[in-house]
């Protein structure tokens, strides 16, 4: 019986269809609706799938995962190709290759301690709002959830959570909490 690497030659098939497509494995992983990190993993031969997954993938390219698993499949047309993966060609040729980005913990602490101390002591804000000020004046984006996790981090002895919550929200989900300045 010949042994053959299956990852790897899945790996190689993956790669094939990213060249072609001019796609990247962030592309793949926003299809199939998982993370980057798997996929990567799947690309450098470090990470294998369930077959479920491999099934997914394939149908990016209107395949079964039998179809896709195989070397000697002809890669499909473009036209051939599900709407959906249609667009996502369309947006990496008008956006160009992924920009991965990081921030370290110190920028966005300075980013936030800038804004609060446009505030007074006891003043109270909402998470969002010193996440959209930041976008304002200084041109960086930063989740909700990063400016929280600070919050609950850095400056837990500078900000406290109340209990008062933004009634104004419509809409499902939590009403977003109300911050407070307790010290500068």
């Amino acid at each position: 019986m010949i042994k053959i690497d299956l990852s790897k030659e899945y790996s190689r098939i993956l790669k094939k269809y990213l060249k072609t497509f001019e796609l990247e494995s962030i592309d793949i992983a926003y299809l199939v609706k998982t993370k980057k990190d798997v996929i990567d993993g799947v690309l450098k031969n470090e990470k294998s799938v369930v077959l479920y997954t491999l099934e997914q993938i394939a149908q990016i390219f209107n395949l079964r995962y039998f179809e896709f698993g195989n070397p000697n499949y002809p890669i499909p047309s473009f036209d051939s190709l599900p709407e959906k993966t249609k667009q996502r060609i369309a947006y990496r040729k008008k956006e160009g290759p992924a920009k991965e980005i990081t921030y370290t913990s110190s920028e966005i602490n300075i980013s936030i301690s800038k804004v609060l101390a446009t505030f007074k002591v006891g003043d109270e804000f909402l998470a969002e709002e010193i996440a959209n000020t930041i976008k304002e004046k200084y041109h960086l984006t930063y989740s909700v959830s990063e400016i929280i996790n600070r919050f609950n981090n850095s400056f837990k002895g500078s900000v406290e959570k109340t209990n008062r919550k933004d009634e104004t929200r419509k809409g499902r989900g939590p009403k977003p909490v109300y911050y407070r300045l307790v010290k500068m």
